[in-house]
């Protein structure tokens, strides 16, 4: 019998109640990823994921963010913002862009908003080495004087590989912000999980050779390389904005079942990686409950235009 979602609805309100007096207890601070295993061992994945969601919403900085950015308008603009966006896309974002690796959608509302927009051409299945260079050496030829980098997917550990690798370099001192869409910027969960067997290891070595990559792009992504061991500390002129899915386990419908269970053990996560690993600390954070890695919903692009035209001002 085909499962077409992993389990029936749960009432989202009730579940948010119950778990207020869990999430006081966290006096203002958000959950580390260690803290959200023990409480989904405790009391089940789905409240750990809520618990996590509602940390993050009454967390003083963001909640104090989300409020300002409820009173932006949705409104589309011809007035230059003074700055421009460039973009570094997802993995595969070249061979399927129908899933909208390539930020297809916040593209067109940034510009929509008046910032000038470009993607910078990494490789498609380049590994965060490749592509952290390919970053270097287009912001090194950039003429514009204030950038924000937009994020999505493996392109945050891209970027992130970028600002460690070539740290000493002035251009960085040019870059306002990040934008961080769902960012592998600790590494990708699933990314361990396929490599942790001979028999997973010999199966994507394959498939590496078969979308002419190595494997260094998947080793680079596990959670443990190098790339990921130190704490994330962008550059204190940088101001950081997380957009992080967090589904409950009754938002994963058929095609995502798989990955999500494989990686439960890690508590809260989009199917690909574990939620809190998208959130860099030190930065404001928009939640978004019941979407997953992918990145899908109704309200993205309400959000997205009151994000942008918030932005024009920071």
């Amino acid at each position: 019998m085909v499962q077409y979602y992993l389990c029936p609805p749960i009432d989202e309100i009730r579940l948010a109640q119950e778990l207020a007096p869990l999430v006081d207890s966290f006096g203002g601070t958000v959950p580390s990823v260690a803290h959200l295993i023990e409480l989904t061992r405790e009391h089940g994945l789905a409240a750990a994921s809520m618990a996590l969601y509602e940390a993050l919403r009454v967390a003083p900085q963001n909640s104090e963010f989300l409020s300002r950015l409820d009173a932006e308008p949705t409104d589309r603009t011809s007035t230059p913002a003074g700055a421009k966006v460039l973009v570094v896309p997802a993995l595969f974002y070249g061979h399927y862009p129908e899933v909208g690796g390539d930020a297809v959608l916040p593209i067109g509302i940034a510009r929509a908003c008046g910032f000038e927009v470009e993607t910078i051409p990494i490789l498609s299945v380049g590994t965060v080495t490749e592509n952290a260079r390919i970053i270097h050496d287009h912001l090194e030829r950039e003429q514009a004087e204030r950038v924000w980098f937009l994020t999505g997917s493996k392109g945050g550990a891209d970027f992130r590989a970028y600002l460690q690798l070539y740290a000493g370099y002035a251009a960085i001192n040019r870059i306002a912000g990040w934008i961080n869409i769902c960012g592998l910027v600790e590494g990708c969960d699933i990314a361990d999980f396929n490599v942790a067997t001979p028999a997973r290891r010999l199966k994507f070595r394959a498939l590496c050779r078969v979308l002419g990559t190595r494997f260094e792009l998947l080793s680079e992504l596990s959670t443990t390389h190098e790339y990921w061991r130190e704490p994330l500390r962008p550059p204190p002129h940088m101001k950081v904005f997380n957009l992080s899915a967090i589904p409950l386990p009754s938002h994963i419908q058929k095609s995502l079942i798989k990955r999500y269970r494989a990686i439960s053990d890690r508590g809260p996560n989009d199917s690909m990686v574990a939620c809190r690993r998208t959130v860099i600390d030190g930065g404001l954070t928009i939640p978004f409950l019941g979407y997953d890695h992918f990145f899908r919903g109704p309200n993205i692009a309400p959000i997205l235009y009151r994000f942008f035209n918030y932005l024009r001002r920071q």
